[in-house]
């Protein structure tokens, strides 16, 4: 009968740690009819050892404890910036770098017309913006836990940052505990597949009349939220064309949890319980929560806030590492799980997303498009006028809709 890896798409994360741990090269991560990826055997070469049995993280989920929780954010006004939050992914990487080691993370480049995200290594703080923001697809891992091996065994500090199935595919890979290992996994809400991204990416070019040169997810040139902001070249220039997330198809529908892999509807990790050493995310809610920071500037809302959870004694040594180069306030896990509830428990499925997917499947990105316009008209109209208001104005009329 052969290696059995998973019997149902909601017990594979497509983490790629079975790829990687495969002594005969027998397995590849193959898209299925809806862009999802995931592990194919070829028996001709398969020994049938069962290491890609053993190294999948949803068979037996390592997860620690979160011990402290902080608001934080990096005190360099340039690095916040380029962050999707509060900057602490970024204060940790230079902490590694600074010291000789090698940070890892997903970097979204465009080759030929088309979008792809896939985790790299970086060696030198001029690379950092690579790894910088948010991205809203499931990342190819590739070589990368095998290239971290090889950087731990060689005694230098690695960083290693993914989703939560990526940490932990990566510590199953390992198969032993580095003390220069240093994991932080985000709070991730689920992954939509890359081809459904590049499907979007390639009905951008055909509305825009340009190539996608760039893509940035998370915006901050009109303050913390989700903003989108497109480059696009026309064969003359390069124009900037900013969006509401919730005005643009991809974005609405993974805002509202309706396009992710199967498996993140059960995740074991998407919970109080973490994998990676240090857990970042967007303090959602800080003004609630923390009213005393209002108007403390080193907290300022509209540069972005991180949530950092400690989750064991190394994510601790590494948060005492970046020093004087964060701002930190004591918190509480409760406190932030108000405001994500990935820290509470998975995303809900929504009925709709089998409509989307299956729109997908059978007419392509296009057929996914002429359906949000036509179903979602009056919100795309809505979060249009809303994002040519002056910022005051629409911050108030969003406080008056919310009651």
């Amino acid at each position: 009968m052969g290696i059995v890896l998973f019997d149902n798409k909601q017990n594979c994360c497509g983490c790629g740690a079975c790829q990687t741990i495969c002594p005969h090269q027998a397995i590849t991560m193959e898209p299925d009819e809806q862009g999802f990826v995931y592990p194919k055997i070829n028996p001709r070469d398969c020994v049938e050892c069962g290491a890609c049995i053993r190294v999948c993280p949803l068979r037996s989920p390592e997860l620690g404890t979160v011990k402290h929780t902080y608001a934080a954010a990096i005190c360099d006004k340039d690095q916040i910036q380029k962050a999707a939050s509060g900057g602490i992914f970024s204060a940790a990487a230079i902490c590694i770098l600074e010291d000789g080691g090698a940070v890892f993370g997903a970097e979204l480049t465009f080759s030929q017309g088309h979008a792809d995200v896939h985790h790299i290594m970086i060696e030198d703080k001029q690379e950092l913006w690579k790894l910088q923001g948010s991205k809203y697809v499931q990342s190819a891992v590739g070589d990368t836990y095998r290239q971290a091996k090889c950087c731990l065994e060689q005694g230098r500090k690695v960083l290693y940052s993914g989703t939560p199935c990526q940490i932990a595919g990566l510590k199953k890979y390992l198969r032993k505990e580095y003390s220069n290992l240093y994991c932080i996994d985000l709070i991730c809400h689920g992954v939509p597949s890359q081809a459904f991204f590049d499907g979007y990416i390639q009905q951008l070019k055909k509305r825009y009349r340009g190539e996608v040169v760039s893509y940035r997810f998370r915006d901050k040139t009109k303050g913390w939220g989700s903003n989108i902001l497109l480059e696009i070249n026309d064969g003359k220039k390069t124009r900037k064309v900013y969006k509401k997330a919730m005005a643009q198809s991809y974005g609405a529908f993974f805002l509202r949890s309706k396009i992710y892999r199967d498996s993140c509807y059960c995740c074991p990790f998407a919970g109080p319980r973490r994998p990676g050493d240090l857990t970042i995310g967007d303090y959602w809610g800080i003004a609630q929560e923390h009213p005393e920071l209002k108007n403390n500037p080193d907290y300022a809302e509209q540069n972005g806030v991180s949530c950092l959870l400690v989750n064991t004694e190394k994510g601790a040594e590494l948060m005492q590492r970046m020093g004087n180069s964060i701002h930190i306030t004591p918190s509480e896990i409760v406190k932030v799980a108000k405001h994500n509830a990935q820290l509470k428990s998975p995303s809900v499925k929504p009925e709709e997303r089998q409509v989307i997917l299956q729109l997908y499947q059978n007419h392509g990105y296009a057929g996914v498009e002429q359906y949000f316009r036509k179903r979602y008209f009056a919100q795309t109209a809505a979060y249009t006028i809303y994002d040519k208001m002056p910022r005051k104005l629409g911050h108030w009329l969003k406080t008056v809709l919310k009651g």
